[in-house]
């Protein structure tokens, strides 16, 4: 019998959770234990009642990887547990208190993708991420090829990583007459398709480009159709002023958070994820999947290695409202299409996406870990690191999060850059050295542009006949770095203009004359 200690920060339901509630469910119980430690009052305790996991919950951890008040408290309880493995989601932390265990062997899944740092790939940060990771993980599982890609930006070695895709329980098919109670409810007619989006309402998950793409569909191409936008999020309030002002509030609807959202799947004829920032491996898209829903999907992160163009779905480059209409309409108009990738997303799924493909996958890492030796106990060359890596944890938290270091508040000149990936082509003759940029959701000017780089977009590009993944340089896309300078306000906690916050690692949404596009900021001068 294997013990395997989860651990994770998470307060609410996202990917991560989800995860490890499909696989709690499923695991092999006859050859392995689980225990899963997260933070009391996580939304996951209830979810995981039922399971065949043990649930420990802790003051602390929540929602924070580095939780330094948690680090004896994990340390007391994997020695207490004495688990032969201990798998880390989000948290960092929690691999720290493993390798204060003598003889625990230590996984962490890396669930996220997003633009890595120039401070990351390259120089002292490349060398400290790399061996910082490598020496706190024994394996490293990358959910998808977008999240492996960042694990190789940042040095870590490719023999470490295990890359492999979620999987999801198939969703229940419900009956005709659950179908039609539940389209009476929100007054859909009987020639009225449905088309719905499940995220988080973030910027990033593309609600925008949703919406404008509803409005192309009902006003120009007078498709009949409800558009149901379930989830919520910090821009609800937002998206659904968006909607008031452009007259369609009947139909496109908000459901806010559903429990079951497998009946709603069931009346979809196309899912649609705009995403543009942190998808690896979307389970909305996979439940849709197993019961036939074709999708229309973003070209970003992990979307091209689930939705398979003109096979179970279309992907369409982020926040193009036109070609999702477009695409959306080829599905719902074409019955043969329709019904072709109703057939292909089953097939496609049942060939990789299952929970059963997902758990094998898992357990063959725990597998392969358990046979690698036992660290010895901890010696004085281990504690060293262990320092250095906290310390280096501490000042990386920093530059991620709190800005820049510096002694007492002052106002000066501030340069900072913004990595842009995947951006529209057209893009580039409007930038111009010297001109006002701004921040487009809050309006904030956020400095002037120094200069500006243009670079091809390179993407990973699926091989199912090999079943590999080769570069690609995109025609239709090009990534910017933009250098900007600022008069900013500088204390001992942050950089900022106004109440603009300038922070390393943070996502910045760009608005100049005639463009607009998203970012991170990567690296900051003074």
């Amino acid at each position: 019998m294997i013990k395997v200690l989860n651990i994770i920060s998470d307060t609410n339901i996202g990917g991560a959770g989800k995860c490890i509630i499909n696989f709690s469910k499923n695991f092999d119980s006859k050859n392995y234990e689980i225990v899963i430690v997260l933070p009391k009052g996580s939304a996951l305790v209830k979810e995981l009642e039922g399971t065949k996991a043990k649930v420990i919950e802790i003051d602390g951890l929540k929602d924070k990887s580095l939780d330094f008040k948690s680090l004896f408290k994990l340390r007391k309880i994997i020695k207490q547990e004495k688990p032969d493995i201990v798998h880390t989601h989000a948290s960092s932390i929690a691999r720290v208190a493993a390798r204060l265990v003598k003889g625990t062997r230590v996984i962490y899944t890396r669930h996220c993708a997003y633009p890595v740092s120039d401070r990351i790939k390259k120089g002292v940060g490349r060398f400290l991420y790399k061996n910082v990771n490598e020496y706190f993980s024994d394996r490293i599982i990358a959910v998808g090829y977008a999240a492996e890609e960042n694990l190789l930006d940042g040095g870590i070695a490719k023999e470490k990583i295990d890359t492999f895709f979620n999987g999801v329980e198939k969703i229940k098919t419900t009956s005709e007459e659950e179908r039609k109670k539940l389209r009476k409810q929100y007054n859909i007619a009987d020639d009225e398709y449905v088309v719905g989006i499940l995220a988080r309402l973030e910027f990033v998950k593309g609600h925008d480009t949703f919406i404008d793409a509803a409005n192309i569909l009902l006003k120009e191409k007078k498709i009949k159709a409800k558009f149901f936008i379930i989830g919520t999020g910090t821009e609800e309030e937002r998206l659904k002023n968006k909607v008031k002002e452009l007259g369609l509030e009947k139909e496109i609807i908000f459901t806010g958070f559903i429990k079951n959202v497998g009946d709603y799947l069931n009346i979809f004829d196309v899912q649609v994820n705009c995403s543009f920032g942190t998808e690896t491996s979307s389970l909305s898209l996979l439940e849709g999947m197993s019961i036939g829903v074709p999708a229309v999907a973003s070209d970003y992160g992990g979307n091209p290695y689930l939705i398979f163009d003109n096979e179970n779905g279309y992907i369409v480059p982020i926040k193009d409202a036109e070609k999702v209409a477009n695409a959306v309409e080829k599905i719902l108009t074409n019955a043969e299409t329709k019904e072709k990738m109703q057939q292909r997303s089953i097939e496609i799924f049942n060939e990789r996406f299952t929970i059963q493909k997902y758990v094998s996958n898992v357990q063959g890492v725990y597998k392969k870990v358990m046979e690698q030796p036992k660290r010895k106990g901890i010696n004085i060359l281990d504690v060293i690191i262990i320092l250095i890596a906290i310390v280096a944890g501490v000042v990386g938290y920093s530059l991620m999060n709190n800005g820049e270091v510096v002694e007492t508040p002052n106002t000066s000149k501030v340069v900072y850059s913004i990595k842009a990936t995947s951006c529209l082509p057209e893009v580039e003759k409007y930038l111009e050295e010297g001109s006002t940029v701004y921040d487009s959701l809050k309006n904030y000017n956020i400095g002037t542009i120094l200069e500006y780089e243009i670079e091809p977009n390179e993407v990973l590009v699926p091989d199912l006949t090999t079943g590999t993944v080769k570069p690609n340089i995109r025609e239709d896309r090009i990534d910017i770095m933009l250098t900007i300078e600022a008069n900013a306000t500088q204390s001992d906690r942050l950089i900022s203009i106004g109440d603009y916050e300038i922070k390393v690692g943070q996502e910045a949404y760009v608005r100049g004359k005639g463009y607009a596009f998203s970012g991170y900021i990567v690296s900051i001068e003074r």
